[in-house]
């Protein structure tokens, strides 16, 4: 890993396998003052790992307890303890940092919440301040001195920091990890950490490798390190693969082909653990960081495939419909409970290679509240690759069955908070509207069927729907008509109101269907709002008959986002308890996250206000 010296040819290291290289020194140096400077704090080979690597551990561990205390803290701390000053102000300060985001409109991109950024800024400062900081990059020039293997110790130090990184990589990656259950934060939410923390583990692995060339090359010694130094060659064959997984993993290309993507990444991340394990060779305890993260990648494995086969079984069977918006609408007889904006990944298990992928969807019902035999609905967006041929096999035989495999659910809203808010907002865009369905059935299942207990609700629904669409907004107020039928209710109850916003063309003139060459991939999510500046206000109102049975607001325009929340805000009262949830494009994404953390900057000030917001993404896979 570091400049051992080794002999012979490159495919047959030398001497047997040892799980810890010795530690034992003797200064082979000139003077007692070259033997104390080879064995300075950050210069000493033999304690390399000690000084880096387990600070870059304690470094993460450190931030995942601190995140995992402030969350069982919630959790579990009285509401009275909770609605003091200082605990309101300091929940109000975290959500200002989780909600706070930037966004530059010309590229369509939004960065990560204020707070993201700045544990990004901490761990940057932190590398680069181990990596940069302690002097000598390379060792004093001198014919006499021998110090370890030619090893850099810029290179040494880096190497260690890089493989600190190798548990952490790989334990954000997974979906079932012990991240999410100490700290509530679902596992797509850590995907930025997991490739936030992956460029680290590649830059720091690139810093580790080029001074070994440096120095070669200055030495003249290159080739023949090359040709026979066993660590040389494994170690770019794992630098390649990982220089893949890094880069390949970038939306644009991973968008391109998501099924080949997922499988690339599976075989580049085995050749590179397999090189890299070969290339560390035991030094010193570089293998147990192969040990820590071979564990967490079994224990996820291991949950999720329990999951998958003893609790959703091998032989479920779906049934395949188009619905009206030009979705496929898959229905699966399932005994599983999952809650509100929940999701599963899916594997269809069809005769060719699509059968390897699995894909993530929102459920868009909620388990039965009258047995244990439920329907999971999912609405899939047809695109390109499998999502476009299942698309076909739905046109072509409508209620056709498929066999799938079921992993999940995972995510979703929190759901004390979601029964905390007397005042719930609900907000989404485009394809997303299909994610609002499971809120509405939940606060039907809450107040249950007749009208007289709907009267007595205290929590309110205001839902916002805006669509570029008009099929799609036929097909969601289709949809509510018949959820609201499945309860025996002919209008919507009194506690939930329902605004539409069309931001399309003239509804005369829209297109009633998606083309038919590019049938399934007509409506971007990111322009699901349109071009439209005109807000409800300018824009022309109409009380209409909706198709649910109860007079709903529709409106034509971009909805005005951050005014009507600020109204909401505003008029809420002392006490109440208000939650935003919004699944929609990213331009609508940060305007409502921008202003709710605008709303936790009034509540820091004194005013005594509950704001939650929950964000849920188009795509993070």
């Amino acid at each position: 890993m570091d400049g051992m010296e080794m002999t012979g040819t490159p495919w047959l290291p030398a001497g047997p396998p040892m799980l810890h290289a010795y530690r034992e020194y003797e200064c082979s140096q000139n003077t007692t003052a070259e033997c104390d400077y080879y064995q300075q704090y950050w210069h000493f080979w033999y304690e390399s790992d000690h000084r880096f690597a387990l600070p870059t551990v304690a470094l993460f561990t450190t931030t995942i307890i601190l995140f995992a205390l402030a969350h069982f803290f919630q959790r579990l701390a009285p509401r009275s303890v909770q609605d003091t000053s200082i605990v309101r102000r300091k929940t109000a300060l975290y959500r200002f940092l989780s909600y706070r985001s930037f966004r530059l409109p010309a590229l369509n991109w939004n960065s990560a919440p204020l707070g993201v950024l700045l544990l990004g800024l901490v761990g940057t400062t932190f590398f680069l301040c181990m990596t940069l900081i302690p002097q000598p990059y390379y060792w004093p020039e001198s014919a006499t001195l021998n110090y370890w293997g030619g090893s850099p110790p810029i290179a040494t130090r880096s190497g260690w920091l890089s493989l600190g990184c190798m548990p952490f990589v790989f334990l954000t990656a997974g979906k079932s990890n012990f991240i999410t259950a100490l700290t509530g934060v679902s596992h797509e939410k850590l995907q930025v950490y997991h490739r936030w923390i992956s460029y680290v583990f590649f830059v720091t692995a690139l810093v580790h490798t080029f001074p070994f060339i440096v120095y070669n090359i200055t030495t003249g010694q290159m080739v023949m390190q090359w040709m026979t130094n066993f660590d040389y060659w494994t170690g770019v064959v794992a630098l390649i693969a990982q220089a893949y997984l890094t880069f390949a993993s970038m939306g644009p290309l991973r968008n391109i082909s998501y099924e080949w993507f997922k499988f690339s990444h599976f075989v580049a991340a085995l050749v590179f653990m397999v090189f890299l394990f070969v290339h560390c060779a035991s030094t010193l305890s570089s293998w147990d960081y192969f040990i820590v993260t071979g564990v967490f990648f079994a224990f996820s494995w291991l949950h999720r495939q329990l999951r998958i086969y003893f609790e959703h079984g091998l032989h479920r069977e779906a049934t395949i419909s188009l619905a009206a918006n030009g979705f496929v609408r898959v229905v699966i007889p399932t005994k599983a409970i999952w809650q509100v904006g929940q999701h599963f990944f899916v594997r269809f298990l069809s005769a060719d290679i699509h059968a390897l992928s699995i894909h993530p969807f929102t459920a868009c019902s909620l388990p039965s509240a009258t047995g244990p035999d439920s329907e999971l609905v999912l609405y899939i967006r047809p695109r390109r690759g499998f999502t476009a041929r299942l698309a076909r096999q739905a046109a072509s035989a409508s209620g056709s069955k498929v066999r799938l495999l079921l992993d999940g659910p995972y995510g979703g809203v929190h759901m004390q908070k979601v029964q905390q808010c007397q005042r719930q907002i609900i907000i989404a865009g485009g394809s997303g509207s299909g994610w609002i369905l499971p809120f509405i059935l939940a606060s039907l299942y809450t107040s249950g069927s007749t009208d007289k207990k709907f009267e007595s609700r205290d929590n309110t629904l205001r839902i916002i729907v805006a669509t570029r669409d008009i099929v799609a907004r036929q097909w969601f107020d289709q949809t509510v008509r018949e959820l609201l039928s499945s309860m025996g209710l002919n209008k919507l109850p009194p506690n939930i109101e329902i605004e539409e916003f069309f931001t399309g063309s003239d509804p005369m003139t829209a297109p009633t269907r998606v083309s038919d060459e590019d049938p399934y991939a007509s409506e971007d999510p990111e322009k699901a709002l349109g071009t439209t500046h005109a807000s409800s206000q300018h824009g022309s109102d109409s009380d209409a008959e909706s198709t649910n049975g109860k007079s709903s607001k529709q409106h034509s325009g971009r909805p005005d986002l951050p005014a009507l929340l600020r109204e909401e805000f505003t008029s809420a009262s002392a006490p109440e308890r208000i939650g935003v949830f919004v699944c929609g494009p990213l331009s609508m994404q940060n305007a409502v996250s921008n202003t709710v953390a605008e709303a936790q900057m009034s509540i820091l000030k004194g005013r005594r206000k509950d704001i939650y917001l929950h964000m849920e993404h188009f795509s993070w896979a």
